[in-house]
């Protein structure tokens, strides 16, 4: 009952957005970029990005639903188990990464090597070893710009989201995730070069962004004080108190609100 009556609170909330929207064309106005710019057509989009946001939540719940009801049988049970440990897993990635930082990247003098000894156990007798975990590590800072950026657009009206879900990826989201991907692949590998430069060394990466890049003159001073370090260390405390404030996701939507609003500015 609960999943119908969000159901027919949103399909009324779609008809007003595609009222709304006739009525902007017929009454003469045109798509462009000064019109895109206008206040009614940034609340537009902020409305119908907020609608976009609640009928993705509500997919979500659908099939959770339809997970322990008609398609329980088919149901997988290790998923939540696997869920559980790719999190536990995650967190402890998490705080070996943020420990690293604290006592190899922060102090002017490092403290403990603590990953690059870690990686150097394995140099002697299995050294692909100490490669996939510097893989692992690695890989997941890329991982968590992605679900970070989702997780963002979830949380806030005006960015738009670009989920991955098997089978049912538009396009435009595969673009989006792979543009986020490779634009952040390289301040990535240049973090990790700073981050295990006691096992990286005398490799060719350590020479190209260790020496070169760093040197460059633009960008020494934020190598030498740590900017994008102290901001990498800043949006993780401040994602943390967020999510320990507001853990879920907003599985509603105040139709109320949002019809009022936009039946004053059709009135109008």
């Amino acid at each position: 009952m609960i999943i119908r009556n969000r159901v027919n609170e949103l399909v009324n909330i779609g008809e007003f957005l595609k009222l709304e929207r006739d009525d902007r064309v017929s009454s003469g106005g045109r798509n462009g970029f000064f019109s895109s710019m206008s206040k009614d057509a940034r609340a537009e989009r902020s409305a119908f990005l907020e609608f976009k946001k609640a009928v993705y939540l509500l997919e979500e719940d659908v099939e959770d639903f339809q997970a322990c009801s008609a398609h329980y049988e088919s149901y997988n049970p290790l998923w939540p188990w696997l869920s559980l440990f790719c999190g536990l897993f995650s967190v402890i990635i998490s705080l070996v990464w943020i420990a690293h930082i604290a006592l190899f990247l922060v102090p002017p003098e490092p403290l403990y090597p603590m990953l690059n000894k870690f990686f150097q156990l394995f140099d002697d007798w299995f050294p692909l070893i100490g490669v996939l975990s510097v893989a692992i590590f690695t890989l997941y800072l890329l991982l968590c710009a992605v679900g970070g950026c989702f997780k963002f657009g979830i949380r806030f009206m005006f960015f738009q989201i670009h989920p991955m879900k098997l089978n049912k990826t538009y396009m435009s989201s595969f673009m989006f995730n792979v543009g986020l991907i490779l634009l952040c692949a390289l301040p990535v590998v240049q973090f990790c070069v700073r981050a295990f430069s006691d096992y990286a060394r005398y490799t060719n990466i350590s020479q190209v962004m260790g020496t070169q890049v760093e040197n460059l003159k633009f960008f020494t001073w934020f190598w030498t004080s740590n900017v994008f370090v102290y901001a990498l260390l800043s949006v993780f405390v401040l994602t943390t108190l967020y999510l320990f404030c507001r853990p879920r996701d907003r599985t509603g939507l105040d139709s109320v609100a949002l019809k009022e609003r936009l039946s004053g500015r059709k009135n109008k």
